[in-house]
This record gives C-alpha cells, sequence and structure tokens, in this order.
C-alpha cells in the first residue's frame, strides 16, 4: 500500500503543478506566481512543473500526513489534492491550496534567514 500510494500521490502533486502552470499562462502568459508575504514583501516565483510538484508534496501531503497520522492522514491528502482539479484543470479550490502552499514555503524561507543571518 505505501509504494501505492506514493506513487499515486507523486503523480498528483505533478498533475497539479502541470494544471497549475498551465492556468498561470493562460492568465498572465508567463509562468510566475507572486507570493504576498506576511511582512508585506511581494516574492516572484517562476514555476517548473517538477520544483513545483515537490513544493506541493511538502506543502500539503506532508502536513496533512503528520496532522492526521496513520491511513487517515493518507485518505486526507488524497482528498485535498482530488479537490484541487476541476476535470484535468486546477479548481478554484485548487487556486487557493496554491495560494497557501506558496505563502507558507516563502514564510518557511524568510523565517530561516531571519535565524541564519
Amino acid at each position: 500500500m505505501t509504494e501505492n500510494y506514493r506513487e499515486y500521490t507523486r503523480r498528483l502533486c505533478c498533475k497539479l503543478a502541470k494544471a497549475y502552470i498551465r492556468h498561470v499562462v493562460q492568465d498572465s502568459g508567463r509562468p510566475v506566481a507572486y507570493v504576498n508575504a506576511d511582512n508585506g514583501q511581494r516574492f516572484l516565483v517562476m514555476l517548473e512543473e517538477a520544483s513545483t510538484a515537490v513544493c506541493i508534496h511538502k506543502g500539503l501531503v506532508v502536513p496533512a500526513e503528520k496532522e492526521y497520522p496513520g491511513q487517515t492522514g493518507k485518505e486526507f491528502a488524497i482528498h485535498m489534492l482530488n479537490v484541487c482539479f476541476d476535470g484535468d484543470d486546477i479548481s478554484s479550490e485548487g487556486l487557493e491550496v496554491m495560494k497557501s502552499v506558496f505563502a507558507d514555503g516563502v514564510a518557511f524561507i524568510l523565517e530561516q534567514e531571519k535565524h541564519n543571518g
């Protein structure tokens, strides 16, 4: 079960990354996401499919597994990934999830820089 789950979530993360990038390019013409940090700074994130899929995994799948250990966390992660789709396209919920994933990622990086610098 574990290998199947890992492969399935990996494929969903890649599918979501592809759908998100496709949406952003259709919307703005460029594979770029803008992220507003809590400190008022605005960050530009260049989107590439593989690294965006990793961000989705770290920002959605891993927290779901930590919040709900065991099978419940795995089911929740799959549910959250599936909610992000409207067919092969990204859903409005998926856009909100991506906004949250990138905002959390930027906050994490800023926190690391604060402690390291």
